[in-house]
């Protein structure tokens, strides 16, 4: 079987997406009714007010403004609800999926392998987590599956060595095909582009698309450059310009506070970072295994059973290259953390790295549907018209998506999940409107709420006021964030329950009165929020109540003389 971009069945193409769509919204949609989580809340924090008010905020979070500026225009549109907001994530995840299902089927001419390469991407639990979430990822794997797709157009099928007349087919076609390449690299430079002013991190996985499809249209004839390459050249110079300019050297130079959360400790975390067993070791084993089966079984084929409209006996593997740039960028940002190059191993980072790995899924799964039918039909009867060739190809399409599929549910657990009677859904764990409901209910006037939202930017509170440095008025107002958007709480006053003693004491002190009434609203846990309190009553006799359990757990503080 030779991929190729070639004509497929339109409604079977449509239903397709009919179903990765539906499948999409119904594994994320019950996930967007919870509260927003403390980066969700910045989003919300950062779309709140005015539009000016967009990139100082997002820059403050660590953040490049493209998203939030479409997002700011987003919220004006359909309100700041959490269900609303999160919207315009999961109709992008939803997007990604149904176009990994077009892509897919129209360059391998396989309906069900776009199938099962948008399903991936719609029920994978990475790929609803990040695809529900109120920040840029969803974006980045939409961005993703368009620069993917625009590379393998290019990069299309490999051209025939010679025709009759002892010219290659690259030459013959040589000025339309060249300038149809060259549209191609634009385009796919273009959205790699596009993610990096999204999420800078993204290059780290999509940049590498370049000198892969580089190679590869260079050893196939491919390489021929043409006028729009100066344009794709200017697009590169510009967004390099647009993230130097951006708050991204600030976040550069504070990198180490992403030790927090960004550290690779052992290899075992790299085996954990995606289901590298149903996505990429099943189809490709399958793939391979299948290909082999028929070459083994072709001595023994019936060749009054060949069908002239059957792809001809050659595979076209470059629906690898997607995958093993996947591979290699969730490697590369792993080994950057591991050997403590920069601190940047979670998912967020390098999570482009899903919808290439979904590509080749479904790439794989040509290949394995293609030789399975050429296999059967090589031992059975092909009808005057073609018509049980063409039942047989469905069928065949239809137990692969089942197999594939079935065994990516069973393997995350969601088969096990709706066994028991449960929908699965992918939470976050941060209760924060029940908390800020909680206090709204009892806070009286002259109350004061003290935020400990455990950001990593209050690092600062860890060491004496005397080492702190000048705080701004600014990064005062972003440690409030959390409390100051769509689950507003005043006054409030960043905390923490890790901070030095004599931080401890200059909130104290500045109480509004001795015996006054603060509200904790804490993210560091019980446990943590108590010991805190412990160290409060060295300055100032307390009792504190818990008034609402959980994460953030909040509780009532009654300062006595």
């Amino acid at each position: 079987m030779e991929t190729r971009t070639t004509a497929i069945d339109g409604r079977a193409t449509l239903l397709a997406v009919v179903v990765v769509v539906s499948l999409s919204l119904a594994f994320r949609l019950p996930s967007c009714q919870e509260s927003f989580w403390l980066d969700e809340l910045h989003s919300a924090w950062v779309v709140a007010d005015g539009f000016s008010e967009v990139a100082p905020r997002a820059a403050a979070g660590n953040q490049t403004t493209g998203y939030f500026h479409l997002l700011w225009i987003w919220s004006a549109v359909v309100g700041s609800g959490e269900l609303p907001m999160r919207l315009s994530s999961v109709l992008a995840s939803a997007l990604a999926s149904a176009l990994l299902v077009v892509g897919v089927a129209r360059r391998t001419g396989n309906v069900s392998a776009g199938l099962v390469a948008g399903g991936v991407l719609a029920i994978d639990p990475n790929g609803v987590f990040f695809g529900c979430e109120l920040r840029a990822y969803a974006f980045v794997m939409l961005y993703a599956v368009l620069a993917v797709w625009s590379m393998m157009t290019w990069l299309g099928k490999a051209p025939a060595a010679v025709d009759g007349q002892g010219q290659s087919e690259t030459h013959r076609f040589g000025p339309a095909h060249s300038y149809g390449g060259a549209r191609w690299r634009l385009a796919m430079l273009f959205w790699i582009c596009v993610a990096a002013l999204v999420h800078p991190t993204s290059l780290g996985v999509l940049s590498l698309l370049i000198p892969c499809a580089v190679w590869v249209a260079w050893k196939r004839g491919r390489m021929r450059w043409w006028r729009a390459d100066v344009f794709a050249v200017v697009v590169a110079v510009a967004t390099l310009a647009a993230l130097a300019m951006s708050s991204l050297p600030d976040s550069w130079q504070r990198r180490q506070l992403w030790r927090a959360f960004g550290q690779a400790t052992s290899w075992w975390q790299l085996w954990y970072a995606w289901a590298w067993v149903p996505i990429v070791l099943l189809p490709l084993g399958a793939a391979l295994g299948m290909w082999m089966a028929s070459r083994l079984v072709q001595p023994f084929r019936s060749r009054s059973c060949d069908d002239p409209g059957e792809p001809s006996d050659r595979v076209d593997w470059i629906g690898v290259i997607p995958g093993l740039v996947a591979v290699t960028g969730t490697m590369l940002f792993f080994c950057a953390s591991y050997f403590e190059w920069v601190p940047l191993w979670h998912r967020r980072y390098y999570v482009a790295a899903l919808p290439l790995l979904a590509w080749t899924a479904g790439e794989m799964v040509a290949i394995f549907h293609s030789e399975m039918v050429r296999i059967v039909r090589g031992f059975s009867s092909v009808g005057a018209e073609g018509n049980s060739s063409l039942w047989l190809r469905r069928g065949c399409g239809i137990v692969v998506v089942v197999l594939f599929l079935g065994f990516v549910l069973w393997y995350q657990g969601t088969l096990r999940t709706l066994a028991a009677g449960r929908w699965p859904v992918q939470l976050r764990g941060e209760q924060w409107r029940g908390a800020v409901e909680s206090v709204r209910g009892e806070i009286g006037d002259g109350d004061v709420v003290w935020l400990d939202s455990q950001l990593i930017e209050a690092s600062f509170l860890r060491r004496p006021i005397s080492e702190a440095g000048t705080v701004s008025e600014d990064q005062w107002d972003y440690l409030t964030f959390p409390l100051r958007g769509p689950y507003a709480l005043d006054p409030v006053v960043a905390v923490g329950a890790f901070e030095h003693e004599s931080w401890v004491r200059h909130h104290v002190r500045n109480l509004p009165h001795p015996q006054a009434r603060v509200w904790l609203v804490s993210r560091s846990g019980d446990r943590s929020s108590r010991r805190f309190i412990d160290r409060l009553e060295r300055f100032r006799p307390v009792s504190a109540v818990k008034t609402f359990p959980g994460r953030p757990v909040v509780f009532r503080l009654d300062f006595g003389e």
